[in-house]
């Protein structure tokens, strides 16, 4: 019975680890023309909308966010924990129907989720101004640029 707890313990252990978390800053690779490290689909900026969305592609891989979420056009992105991250600019509202969307506030969210709402299963990303408005820049861009 002992072992048994044990063994379940070291399995909990090990998936929680690897799902979604902070992480310390890292490199971001760079995509190149006629495909990325992600995806081939081309990305166009929203309209209004500031930030760079191939960067925030490259975030998104680096950072893991498709180990909790669910991201069209990435690889492996295929979490469940979170909610998918496709058709981001059609949704009313943000985080479970308490916070209004708009790029402002998806960048809020992206930079402090348990500012705007305490308890949230998001962490903290660690991610400056820039890059959240990158992320956010990504994620607007995905109704706009449908995947082949």
């Amino acid at each position: 019975m002992v072992a048994r707890v044990g063994v379940g313990a070291v399995i909990l252990l090990l998936l929680s680890a690897a799902g979604c978390r902070a992480s310390p800053p890292v490199s971001i690779p760079t995509p190149r023309a006629g495909g990325s490290h992600a995806s081939s689909a081309i990305l166009t900026p929203a309209a209004g909308v500031p930030g760079n969305p191939e960067n925030g592609r490259a975030l998104v891989v680096a950072r893991g966010c498709g180990g909790c979420h669910t991201v069209p056009g990435i690889q492996g992105a295929s979490g469940v924990i979170g909610p998918p991250l496709n058709n981001v600019a059609l949704r009313p509202t943000l985080a479970g129907e308490s916070i209004p969307n708009s790029p402002d506030n998806m960048t809020r969210w992206i930079m402090d989720p348990p500012s705007l709402k305490p308890g949230t299963a998001m962490p903290r990303l660690g991610l400056t101004q820039q890059e959240a408005q990158d992320v956010t820049a990504f994620l607007y861009s995905q109704p706009r640029n449908p995947l082949p």
